[in-house]
């Protein structure tokens, strides 16, 4: 999501928050946590404030009415229990509805990780009020952090058991140029008429973005906020923003290269952008051009790949590109280095993937 579109939200949710929320998105802001960051961290506080109010936890009705009076006077117990309630919780689905306009829920529980994270970001509000004040008495607005207490949710499944979760969705070997070629060539085959006038409209933009990501191992709010003067076709580099508000230059495989250089051929007589639209991947939305959503990426990707080989997410063609490298350098300092991890942990995953120099190896034995 692009940072103006994640700022527009975070004013939309702040006009249903506590006053306290409003005063730590500012504080947060100042110490350069990124728009997106600040985003997940209010849709996190949303549903632990409107779980309070059901479960009557809280004195107030409203949201916005909350004191951090009412927060101190909340028990550990309750913060256990909210735990309980997201390891319980249904995911809902996006793109099913009930009759009166609800989304259905899935017969899936909500992921470890999105259960860490909303965690994570109780605890780090939790710490801000047991530590911050705005009265001339300089106390906190919290007497105790109960949040501290609540221990964090692990993965319990082996590094080798994620991988094979994840490798039938990876694009490797000549996949990644087959798939490609797939929405090149095979794709617009079977179109109806009205599919086909949009698949000529889009398609050198949809190559480039999925060629891209197959070849750097960007992030999606990445490739969303990327600019016209963010990519340099010289040195087969692209200009981000990375999580912790960090600028960092990016390299990209020569593969996506010419991908990239035939949109740009394309962008302004396609679809005609403002003058100063800076936005490099766009979409026409009621007639205009506008930079291009992360939901809007996330569809045409599914869509795809669901017609190649199996339906994934964006997240996993920078998997792919994290375990390309890999098995082509075996260097996990390296590959982190690519994907903008701070350490060489998280990429410890692609070392499980079944490598077939190892699986030759091991036959010899």
């Amino acid at each position: 999501m692009s940072k103006e579109k994640a700022n527009e939200k975070i004013d939309q949710l702040l006009e249903h928050m506590p006053s306290f929320i409003q005063e730590f998105v500012e504080i947060k802001s100042a110490d350069e946590y990124s728009p997106n960051t600040i985003l997940e961290y209010l849709k996190n506080y949303q549903q632990f404030f409107q779980w309070l109010i059901q479960q009557k936890q809280v004195p107030e009705t409203e949201m916005s009415a909350i004191s951090p009076a009412s927060l101190d006077k909340l028990q550990l117990r309750t913060a256990t229990q909210y735990k309980s309630y997201l390891l319980r919780r249904k995911k809902q689905n996006t793109r099913q509805l009930n009759q009166d306009g609800t989304k259905k829920q899935s017969s899936d529980t909500l992921s470890k990780v999105t259960i860490q994270r909303n965690i994570t970001a109780l605890k780090v509000l939790f710490k801000y009020l047991a530590e911050s004040s705005n009265n001339s008495q300089n106390k906190p607005y919290l007497t105790h952090d109960i949040m501290r207490e609540i221990s964090n949710v692990s993965d319990r499944r082996t590094l080798q058991s994620r991988a094979d979760m994840i490798e039938d969705k990876l694009f490797l070997g000549d996949e990644t140029e087959n798939y490609l070629d797939y929405i090149r060539d095979v794709y617009p085959e079977n179109l109806s008429p009205q599919a086909m006038k949009f698949y000529r409209r889009d398609c050198e933009r949809d190559l480039a973005i999925n060629a891209l990501m197959l070849a750097s191992g960007l992030r999606l709010s990445e490739v969303v906020s990327i600019d016209l003067e963010d990519i340099n076709f010289e040195q087969n580099r692209v200009t981000v923003v990375r999580k912790g508000n960090k600028t960092d230059s990016v390299r990209i495989a020569a593969f996506a290269m010419e991908y990239l250089a035939n949109y740009l051929a394309i962008r302004e007589e396609r679809y005609h952008p403002d003058k100063y639209e800076q936005a490099f991947f766009l979409s026409i939305s009621k007639g205009k051009a506008n930079r291009i959503t992360g939901s809007a990426i996330e569809k045409m990707v599914e869509k795809y790949s669901a017609q190649f080989k199996v339906r994934v997410t964006p997240h996993k063609l920078r998997h792919t590109l994290a375990t390309r490298l890999y098995q082509q350098t075996n260097n996990l300092v390296l590959t982190a280095q690519q994907l903008g991890h701070s350490s060489t942990t998280t990429t410890t995953l692609y070392t499980h993937i079944e490598n077939d120099k190892t699986t030759d190896a091991l036959n010899q034995l």
